[in-house]
């Protein structure tokens, strides 16, 4: 138990410490980063990436300071800390701050110059969150206060400080920390490729609902002026809304975020058994059956969490087929489309290829199974080369099926080890999620 005079006695040396403007500034640099840096510092750095190039094997961080010190041995001299070193370093760090900022506005015009941002991006901050600043004048110092008003020409936000006599300020974006985890989105959703959206030219006549004589609604700000959500009620079904959205789909979303949220903190524990595994093993010894335990209970909770998952958005999904019909029925059909387009562009090009050649096709089975075989090929094409979704997965994984059905009894066995366990390896490569996505359940055929 720590006594409670020494941590006294460590706190008020620790006060006089920050009391210093050096020190003060020395822990702001090293401590604090806000909401637009913390992705940029706090992420895996050059030498890190450096570390996944020049040594793929190593999966695990924990290393003694001798075995640190050999890999800096091997990996040669650093750059000098010159001046021209540290201007290209802070112009660096500039561009990336402002590269986020355009994903952040949705202002995405050359994809080429998003590569060196992290895989996760910061989303804006909005009035009224609680912040921590970093303020010069009147007063240097950190401290806390709640945004105002947001500028996004001036990168900065409007700051109202708690503390009596600071008043409000204009403070930098990358002087401004939430009090709360900030949030995150992937990359790949700002900066895919724009859908269409069906363009309405004259706003529908709401419907007036009439109320009983003596009722004043006309101020009301939601009574007086929300509009009926006709689309959502069509279906006959009566069903209670909050905000004007269904209780029933705002519960699946608020299930969906907490097993994303679950799944999380697993990955990360899974991370952390791999590399006490991985380390055991390097040092040769075995691999006790308490923690095989643990690692195989592990994995059937994902099992679990996938099933789950893949439960709360297909639940989504019907209701976004009832709030945006035209973009429900484009999913559904999605993967169906993707069959049919690389088996017509696959026959065509076999009929072109025998027409060179001036032979005829014959309508044998044999010559729709190299059809077939070439559509899986440009299925993985439009993979490698186009936005990863599930539902190219998933169109994958249906022609897999589909071939294995049409094939002899006798040939399923040559068929998934030469084709089927190649495009299986193909599809964890491309795939970031690796074998713990939730649409892979289909991906395993018997």
């Amino acid at each position: 138990v720590p006594d409670k005079k020494v941590i006294q006695k460590v706190g008020i040396r620790l006060r006089n410490l920050l009391k210093l403007p050096k020190a003060h500034r020395w822990v702001c640099y090293e401590w604090f980063y806000s909401n637009i840096d913390q992705p940029l510092f706090l992420g895996d750095n050059e030498f890190c990436a450096y570390l996944k190039q020049s040594f793929p094997l190593l999966k695990t961080r924990k290393l003694s300071r001798v075995q640190w010190c050999k890999i800096r041995r091997i990996m040669g001299k650093p750059r000098r800390c010159s001046p021209a070193f540290f201007e290209e370093e802070v112009r660096a760090l500039h561009d990336k701050r402002h590269n986020i900022r355009q994903l952040q506005q949705r202002k995405v015009l050359n994809t080429d110059s998003f590569n060196s941002l992290p895989e996760d991006i910061p989303l804006p901050l909005v009035i009224g969150t609680k912040v921590t600043a970093r303020l010069r004048k009147p007063q240097d110092g950190l401290f806390e206060g709640s945004i105002d008003a947001v500028d996004t020409q001036t990168a900065t936000y409007r700051i109202k400080f708690d503390r009596s006599g600071l008043g409000t300020h204009s403070v930098p974006d990358f002087e401004v920390l939430s009090a709360d985890p900030p949030e995150t989105m992937p990359k790949s959703s700002f900066i895919q490729r724009q859908r269409p959206r069906t363009i309405y030219y004259s706003t529908p006549p709401r419907p007036m609902v009439s109320f009983p004589h003596g009722t004043h609604l006309d101020n009301d700000p939601l009574l007086g002026g929300s509009p009926l959500r006709p689309g959502l009620s069509a279906t006959g079904e009566t069903t209670s809304t909050v905000g004007g959205f269904p209780v029933d789909f705002l519960t699946l979303m608020v299930q969906l975020s907490k097993i994303l949220s679950h799944k999380k903190e697993k990955i990360a524990k899974l991370k952390d058994m791999n590399s006490q595994a991985e380390m055991v093993t390097s040092y040769g010894k075995l691999i006790t059956p308490e923690f095989k335990k643990r690692y195989a209970a592990l994995i059937m909770e994902f099992e679990v969490l996938n099933k789950d998952l893949q439960e709360s958005l297909e639940g989504i999904l019907k209701y976004c087929e009832k709030l945006a019909p035209e973009q429900g029925l484009q999913c559904m059909l999605q993967p169906q489309a993707i069959r049919s387009k690389c088996l017509e562009e696959a026959r065509e090009m076999m009929q072109q290829c025998a027409t060179t050649e001036h032979l005829e096709l014959p309508e044998v089975p044999a010559v729709d199974l190299v059809a077939k075989l070439t559509s899986l090929m440009l299925q993985i094409k439009n993979l490698a080369q186009g936005d990863l979704n599930s539902f190219e997965f998933k169109s994958l994984n249906e022609a897999l099926l589909d071939i294995q059905g049409s094939l002899d009894t006798r040939n399923i066995g040559v068929f998934q080890n030469k084709v089927q366990i190649h495009i299986n390896h193909i599809q964890n490569g491309l795939s970031q999620l690796g074998s713990l996505h939730a649409f892979t359940s289909s991906a395993i055929l018997d």
